[in-house]
């Protein structure tokens, strides 16, 4: 196969871990999935590396049943919580929560289309 008719996978960054290497993979199709961690008190590195993933690349994961969001720590994960994350995210972006969960859904329904057409 040619390079020019290959097609970038692309991918998830499952739990982004907040290392700043991995931000150029976003020009590779890669999003990149922040759960509970965002909430953390420790989690500096994180709170400081969102506003450098470009927008069209944020995904909200649960990871459940683990890495559950304060306040609700110690207790199993649930989808429901994820609304903590997208109140942290907006907080941290300086946008509307429903601005948050509309970009994330919409990013969330682009990345399976597109995986969805993969042969």
């Amino acid at each position: 196969m040619e390079k020019e008719n290959a097609k970038e996978v692309g991918g998830v960054l499952h739990c982004f871990n907040a290392s700043p290497h991995l931000l150029p993979l976003a020009n590779h199709n890669f999003y990149f999935g922040i759960g509970g961690v965002l909430t953390f008190k420790n989690a500096k590195k994180l709170v400081e590396i969102l506003p450098e993933i470009p927008k069209d690349k944020l995904l909200i994961e649960t990871d459940a049943p683990y890495l559950t969001p304060h306040p609700h720590r110690g207790v199993r994960n649930e989808p429901y919580y994820t609304t903590f994350v997208a109140a942290k995210m907006s907080e941290l972006l300086g946008m509307s929560q429903e601005e948050i969960e509309y970009l994330t859904t919409s990013n969330a329904k682009k990345i399976f289309k597109e995986f969805e057409n993969i042969s």
